[in-house]
């Protein structure tokens, strides 16, 4: 290693050391300071601080008359050597490398403001894009068990700033977003000490996507995992004012690792795949661990072609299409009862989690609905935690069971006015700590501007066992997106 690192310092040095060619003999110039003068024909000056001393004529001799003396301007001192020429382009560097890492121009055609985007900004030549985008959503919610008391909070549910865009190609994409409400950094109480204190990180996605290959396509950073389809669906693309109970229990919700992708699998605009592999810590991974990893796979069949079936609300009107997916998540080890997020076990062990889920979205002539069905087993490997007595900590049971989500809606024709409604389940299997649980909602939206600028009413009926024995809850939203 010493050996080839002198030998590498010694040939840079060599070319640092190398003079360039003097070129061609320079053309005459009327400039002084560039002027030669031949030595045959004028005196050359004596060295600076020399007396010059006349010699005295012979006597009786006539003093002949000086000779003129023509003052040549001091030569300039040669520069130093300065290694090799350098041109629009240095012999060393890959080609396009000065032009690529310099300025690239803006014009003022490729400054535009896309609603639901942001503004955005792309280079001239085309290699750079960025997208600057804030979203925020104010709620008000009202809930109260059946002849109980009722509660009310006004809070800012969502406030995010996204940027998003590409860099020296479009096949190099990259997005990050921070979630900076309390809501979002997990302030429970901003009256109680303890219920205050933020709780998680305001980096909610960063994320590199390299797309160059249609079929290959490689997704690295923190980020939504591809699961349940109303998850990775933008809680700013909802037909109801927020995701359902079963979205709630059954997400993997964000993680930190890769996965492989396409978007359109063999060209043939009805597949797309996906295959991860995660760090299994959840949003905001940090820290040693072992190799507890998850591990996802899925994949969505369009019959009809490809659509924007990341969307709840049918604004296009769109001819019939269809979106169905299906995956399998497996996490080795799982920290926590829901997998990647919920509670530790009281116990302090952990879970080996598998995870299904099936799903398929419908959209036509302003309906639209979405179907969503999950099923999770979980084998618990006891902690060794004990009470403040000493005792073991009993192994708590894992939240084995199913749940599932019915949602539709319609876009009234000629009219940015869409009614809603949702059915969404939880049951417990087997030997559980998941309890049953029910969610019937109706809702009705207005899109003056659709998803960027809407205004969202809903009423939900939550239950356990008996729609009868239950409690009710009101909400209505307001979401502007620049």
């Amino acid at each position: 290693m010493l050996v080839a690192l002198s030998v590498l310092l010694g040939w840079t040095s060599l070319g640092l050391a190398q003079v360039p060619d003097a070129g061609p003999e320079p053309t005459p110039t009327d400039d002084p300071a560039e002027a030669t003068t031949d030595s045959t024909e004028s005196e050359v000056p004596p060295p600076p601080g020399d007396d010059v001393v006349e010699e005295p004529a012979a006597d009786g001799a006539e003093e002949a008359p000086s000779p003129a003396v023509v003052a040549t301007p001091a030569p300039e001192p040669e520069p130093e050597p300065q290694g090799p020429a350098l041109g629009d382009e240095h012999e060393l560097l890959p080609p396009g490398d000065e032009a690529l890492a310099g300025s690239h121009p803006v014009d003022a055609a490729d400054i535009l403001f896309v609603p639901g985007k942001g503004l955005r900004v792309t280079s001239a030549d085309d290699r750079f894009r960025l997208e600057v985008r804030a979203r925020v959503q104010i709620a008000w919610e009202g809930t109260g068990p059946d002849g109980g008391p009722w509660g009310q909070q006004v809070r800012l549910r969502r406030a995010r700033l996204q940027l998003a865009g590409f860099m020296f190609s479009e096949d190099v994409r990259f997005k990050m977003e921070l979630a900076v409400s309390p809501n979002d950094m997990g302030i429970r109480n901003n009256l109680d000490d303890e219920d205050r204190v933020a709780t998680r990180s305001p980096l909610l996605d960063f994320y590199i996507d390299f797309t160059r290959f249609r079929d290959f396509q490689f997704r690295v950073g923190q980020y939504k995992i591809p699961s349940n389809r109303q998850r990775v669906i933008s809680s700013g693309n909802l037909q109801l004012v927020d995701r359902s109970i079963y979205n709630g229990e059954f997400t993997l919700d964000r993680d930190v690792g890769f996965d492989l992708r396409s978007k359109d699998f063999l060209g043939l605009e009805r597949l797309r795949y996906y295959l991860g592999l995660y760090i299994a810590r959840g949003r905001g991974a940090r820290g040693v661990d072992d190799f507890g990893m998850m591990y996802l796979s899925r994949i969505e069949y369009l019959p009809f072609g490809l659509f924007n079936d990341y969307s709840e609300v049918d604004f296009e009107r769109v001819h019939p299409r269809l979106s169905i997916g299906a995956g399998y998540t497996h996490i080795d080890r799982a920290r926590r009862d829901r997998g990647i997020i919920g509670s530790a076990p009281a116990d302090g062990g952990t879970t080996d989690t598998h995870h299904i889920f099936a799903d398929a979205i419908f959209k036509w002539a302003g309906f639209s609905s979405i179907v969503e069905l999950g099923w999770r087993q979980g084998d618990r490997i006891p902690g060794n935690a004990v009470d403040d007595m000493g005792n073991p900590i009993p192994v708590e049971d894992p939240r084995n069971g199913i749940g599932g989500n019915i949602q539709a809606g319609f876009l009234i024709p000629r009219l940015p006015l869409e009614i809603a409604g949702r059915y969404s389940f939880l049951r417990g299997i087997g030997t559980t700590s998941l309890g049953d649980a029910n969610e019937l909602t109706g809702g009705v939206s207005y899109y003056p501007g659709r998803h960027p600028y809407k205004v969202q009413l809903d009423y939900s009926r939550l239950w356990a066992d008996s729609i009868d024995e239950g409690g009710h809850r009101i909400r209505l939203q307001l979401q502007v997106a620049l």
